[in-house]
């Protein structure tokens, strides 16, 4: 079983278990994109020892990504994630109520 994570939003920050991020100035898609880019870019740094570089186009509901790779893109899980697809589940009204 994989580690389960507590995630709790607020128009202010996101705190995810007892780390916390502020928000307040940030878009969804530029956090995003901030995962993406530090997920893959800690591992061009350890790789390369050189600043990670992204550039990004958003146009409607595509994103397009461009940047120097290693060939360890695929050992990290955000890249994965973002590239292959998510499994996202919306619980009906009901159930969410009975859990909190």
């Amino acid at each position: 079983m994989g580690v389960r994570l507590s995630i709790i939003v607020t128009p202010e920050k996101v705190q995810i278990g007892d780390k916390t991020i502020y928000v307040d100035n940030l878009r969804p898609v530029e956090l995003l994109l901030a995962a993406l880019a530090y997920g893959i870019g800690i591992r061009y740094i350890d790789k390369t020892g050189e600043v990670f570089v992204m550039q990004c186009e958003v146009e409607g509901y595509q994103i397009k990504c461009e940047a120097n790779c290693t060939g360890e893109e695929e050992r990290c899980l955000v890249f994965r994630t973002v590239t292959k697809g998510v499994q996202f589940t919306c619980r009906d009204k009901a159930q969410t109520r009975a859990e909190t």
